[in-house]
């Protein structure tokens, strides 16, 4: 298979690219000095004139914990980073026993040697808090700082389990935060400070401090018993409380189990619980830390449990660990979910337009090419990513991540993800003057809500609102080939023309009628099956669905069939949807509505195609003053579903693509100064074509453009207008 330098377009014959990994491999075998002087690095670039500059470099980082190794093998391991063109490290924050290995004696110079280190191989160090974890001198001295699941509660060992509702937890969590913050807050290389580590689930709170604590949240909350009951419809089954101290976690619960409103009530609680630790050691930190220093936590996923909304009050960047799956072949649409999780990002971070990766993934499947470690980071920058720390530069010895797949290998040599990562490094020097302080500027979003994904049973990643958010956002940007936002409720809508709201379970009056002036004004609204059907205490509203959208969208459903029916049905029953023109048909469907058409200005896009429901409407399209509204009947695993949906939208409403490409290749614009930034990144393991307007120059060689560009498989083409 041909090789490609992914901007030059130079071909490396089979032996050449051989010659280049055997001398790769020796330049960096482990015990042989690295000699970092004779490291070829890139010229520094000119700014055109009038560019600002926001960030000094695009950070290309790895995860390093120096405590696990002998001091005098750190030298050797940031010489071979330098040389290798890694700029960052992210380290301490599993490190609180290092730091304090006994009850109130801490010794942070060993921590402090090693951001001296990394500064003298010109590698800036983001720090972090150790809450993620317990010493076992303080579970030895206060077990009740360890919680509890839905099992029982945790013994020692593991990560994660403290208590966030013990105020002894809390109290020590201060001190060792306070100490790190005196000892290394205003080292000059430290860059920005990391709380906690991915805080969240799978981390559930059902210990008997998190009770006792929870019922003085609802309290706060509800004011009196009275309203609880009223606000949790507590007559039915007699869950009439007379006292907030009867009320319980249900984790053994007999039938029924959960009440809608006492389970949305714990998920409010537990995401507050998660904020609040953070925002103390965030206050903490404040007063150490010089300006310019920034703040973060690496959410494990926008969506995971956290109201990543209430983070922003004490944050300054989002940053999140991308571990979705390497695009593998010609099977991309993974990498729709790593773009949601980027355009999610962006949204959190107050309007800086940037985020942090702050761990992904060097680990190379035996099965998969080396090359997709650059699609997925090229997505990253294409985004408004201002660096990607890799997980991890060693692999513990011992510990329940023993040999995870990390930068070297278990013999200490460069591992097959290193030689993608050492020429995006290079490259990014070259590009990132011109988009430094980039803004991404959608005219389409997908709509987020927290209390609609809580309020659906269980507790999972991952759960039927987010599959439908996740699908409708990857599908619409995938097929309309533009950026997307994704934005809360609370947020200004109106620079949208159009807005998907997949899911929107959770909704009050006021909501709705916001949504309503949006379509009324002039913008396009999509909805799904059950939005507008529940209150803010997951009771449903006396209304069919669509609920509050019913007048707007024109239609009325009185009766549904849910998936676990459908599995039991006869197949032919239920074959599909065909949109109406293209004849397309999608299947399988997870809960599908019967559909009653109320207005005559409805038009369907589509229809189901067999049993009882053949030729009914499923996805209806109604004009609403200046605006439409359309709505989903029907929802679907399959991305290309909404894809089509997208397909049909954009030729009705005249919506063009910054430029086409073939499937597989996702497409960004980055805007500075008035000058447009495009990328077209290949996820898949095939050269691309790329169709792009006339007068474009490649950002890295200054090479002019035909219409028709060749992008490599797992690479990408950046370019903009000469």
């Amino acid at each position: 298979m041909r090789r490609f330098n992914c901007f030059t377009d130079t071909a490396l014959s089979g032996q050449a690219f051989l010659f280049s990994r055997l001398a790769l491999g020796a330049a960096f075998c482990y015990n042989r000095p690295v000699k970092t002087k004779t490291h070829r690095r890139s010229p520094p670039p000119v700014l055109p004139k009038g560019m600002k500059k926001i960030m000094s470099e695009y950070r290309v980082g790895v995860s390093y914990y120096p405590e696990w190794w002998p001091e005098e093998e750190w030298e050797t391991d940031f010489a071979k980073m330098e040389a290798m063109g890694i700029n960052t490290v992210r380290m301490g924050e599993f490190a609180w026993s290092w730091y304090e290995p006994r009850d109130g004696e801490f010794n942070l110079e060993p921590m402090k040697r090693a951001v001296d280190l990394a500064a003298s191989h010109g590698i800036k160090v983001i720090m972090c808090t150790t809450s993620a974890i317990c010493p076992p001198w303080l579970y030895k001295k206060h077990p009740e700082v360890k919680g509890g699941n839905i099992t029982g509660k945790y013994t020692y060992g593991g990560r994660k389990g403290n208590c966030l509702s013990s105020d002894i937890l809390r109290k020590y969590v201060a001190r060792v935060t306070e100490e790190q913050a005196k000892a290394l807050g205003n080292h000059p290389n430290i860059i920005g400070w990391q709380l906690d580590n991915e805080p969240g689930f799978p981390f559930a709170e059902y210990d008997e401090l998190c009770e006792k604590k929870f019922r003085l949240w609802l309290k706060e909350r509800y004011g009196t018993i009275d309203r609880l009951n009223d606000e949790w419809f507590n007559m039915f089954w007699s869950n009439l409380y007379n006292d907030f101290d009867e009320i319980t976690f249900p984790t053994n619960s007999a039938e029924g189990a959960w009440t809608p409103g006492l389970f949305l009530a714990t998920r409010r609680f537990f995401s507050d619980n998660f904020n609040s630790i953070l925002n103390m050691e965030a206050d903490i930190l404040r007063k150490y830390i010089g300006k310019d220093i920034f703040l973060f936590t690496n959410w494990p996923g926008a969506n995971w449990s956290v109201s990543c909304f209430d983070g922003e009050k004490y944050l300054d960047y989002a940053a999140w660990d991308n571990y979705v799956t390497l695009p593998m072949g010609e099977d991309y649409l993974v990498q729709l979910r790593s773009a949601m999780e980027h355009d999610f990002d962006r949204r959190l971070s107050h309007g800086k337009h940037r985020f942090l990766v702050a761990e992904q993934t060097c680990r190379i499947s035996a099965h998969n090419n080396p090359e997709c470690i650059s699609a997925q980071t090229w997505l990253d920058v294409s985004q408004g990513a201002f660096g990607t720390v890799f997980f991890e530069w060693r692999a513990p010895l011992g510990g329940a991540e023993q040999a995870y797949g990390s930068m070297l290998n278990g013999d200490l040599t460069y591992g097959e993800g290193v030689e993608p990562i050492k020429r995006f490094a290079d490259q990014i020097k070259v590009l990132w003057p011109l988009i430094d302080g980039a803004e991404t500027k959608s005219d389409f979003a997908t709509l987020y809500s927290y209390e609609s994904s809580w309020s659906t049973p269980g507790w999972t990643v991952d759960g039927p609102y987010d599959q439908d958010f996740f699908n409708i956002h990857g599908a619409f940007r995938n097929q309309l080939k533009r950026d997307l936002d994704v934005v809360g409720i609370q947020d200004d809508l109106s620079p949208y023309k159009m807005i998907s709201a997949p899911g929107l379970r959770i909704c009050t009056e006021e909501q709705a009628e916001k949504l309503c002036d949006y379509v009324a004004s002039g913008g396009i609204l999509i909805l799904s099956r059950d939005c507008g059907m529940f209150d803010t205490e997951n009771r449903i509203y006396t209304r069919n669905v669509p609920g509050l959208f019913r007048d707007m969208c024109g239609v009325n459903s009185p009766s549904f069939t849910h998936h676990t029916m459908l599995n039991k049905a006869d197949p032919s029953q239920f074959s599909g949807v065909e949109f109406c023109g293209s004849g397309k048909r999608f299947t399988p469907w997870k809960t599908i509505n019967k559909l009653l058409i109320e207005a005559e200005d409805v038009e369907v896009l589509a229809t189901y195609t067999a049993g009882r429901l053949k030729g009914e409407p499923a996805i209806t399209l109604r004009p609403w003053g200046k605006g439409w509204v359309v709505y989903l009947a029907a929802d679907c695993d399959d991305y290309r579903y909404y894809m089509e949906l997208a397909r049909v939208l954009a030729e009705k409403f005249g919506f063009e693509p910054y430029f086409t490409a073939e499937d597989g290749v996702l497409v960004s614009r980055r805007i500075k100064d008035g000058r447009e930034i495009f990328f077209a990144v290949n996820m898949t393991e095939s050269d691309k074509k790329a169709f792009i307007p006339e007068g474009m120059v490649n950002c890295l060689t200054g090479e002019e453009l035909g219409a028709e560009v060749t992008v490599p498989f797992f690479n990408a083409v950046v370019f903009t207008k000469k």
